[in-house]
């Protein structure tokens, strides 16, 4: 660590590896988050391509994002103290920039920070919550055009199987997600490798999925982790045949353990056509979150 005379310490930031994941989680559950960015799984998977390192305070963490060449960080996560400690130091040393501010996160800054950051909503960042019963049941004319995209999907083959993933057909997941990156645009390469990294790591991660198969061969899975009992993530959801997509989700809600209420699809990234799809879901809620910027 280096020292500047009248300054503390720079904040010590390290890359993100599966040792980290008990205190990360540990720090998580705690704090009540409930944000997908902030699972271990998540910030694991994509730790290359967003090139996250982490940097511990009291009973808090934080995130550093070096992609693209800049330096951003997603907001702390953890006690309110920790939270300020490693805020305070980063403002020794820069001006920083926070994505995944909630409205709570942004009430702290306000609070802590009066007139010192401004905020810009993060539409394409917002994630995607749904109820699971409702969507199972897909009850009333407002789940009209949903209905027709799960019949439309599951007649495309005349018989559905489905396996819960584990070690046995890992291998055959991987396989799937090559077939999927091979037919999509160069930009999903990232997802390709992050779904890759989830795989490999599937059980450390203690993630959670199904392997779907159409007339015996296989067409779809979808992975994720229980971000709380009651919240599961889809983490990654690759489908080869589109058209079968909203069935894909619907089967998976039914196998989703009794206790989990909400389902979270993340963001659509500001992609037209996903954001329509996801629309179409009728979600719940969409959680709003903002970038926040030291007001220079």
């Amino acid at each position: 660590m280096t020292r500047e005379t009248g300054k503390a310490p720079a904040l010590e930031f390290t890359p993100i590896s599966l040792s980290q994941m008990e205190q990360i989680e540990a720090i998580r559950t705690a704090s009540g988050s409930t944000l997908y960015v902030y699972t271990f799984a998540s910030l694991f998977s994509w730790k290359e391509y967003e090139q996250y390192e982490i940097c511990f305070g009291d009973g808090a963490f934080i995130i550093k994002n070096g992609t693209g060449g800049s330096t951003a960080y997603l907001f702390p996560c953890g006690s309110e103290k920790g939270k300020k400690e490693l805020i305070d130091g980063l403002l020794q040393f820069e001006a920083p920039v926070f994505y995944s501010v909630t409205d709570d996160d942004k009430l702290f800054l306000e609070i802590e920070y009066p007139g010192r950051f401004t905020f810009e909503d993060c539409r394409d960042e917002y994630p995607y919550l749904y109820d699971k019963d409702a969507q199972i049941a897909m009850a009333g004319k407002e789940y009209k055009r949903l209905r027709h995209q799960v019949n439309l999907g599951r007649a495309i083959a005349g018989e559905w199987s489905t396996e819960q993933i584990c070690e046995a057909n890992i291998e055959r997941a991987l396989k799937l997600t090559r077939r999927w990156g091979d037919d999509r645009d160069p930009d999903d390469l990232a997802d390709t490798a992050a779904a890759e990294t989830a795989l490999r790591n599937f059980s450390r991660l203690s993630m959670w999925g199904m392997l779907f198969q159409a007339d015996g061969n296989d067409i779809a899975y979808v992975a994720g982790v229980f971000i709380t009992p009651e919240i599961f993530d889809i983490c990654f959801c690759k489908v080869l045949d589109r058209r079968c997509d909203c069935f894909i989700k619907w089967a998976l809600y039914q196998a989703l353990p009794r206790g989990v209420k909400t389902v979270d699809s993340e963001d659509d990234m500001g992609v037209s056509g996903l954001r329509t799809h996801k629309l179409l879901r009728r979600p719940k809620e969409l959680t709003r979150v903002w970038k926040g910027s030291l007001a220079l």
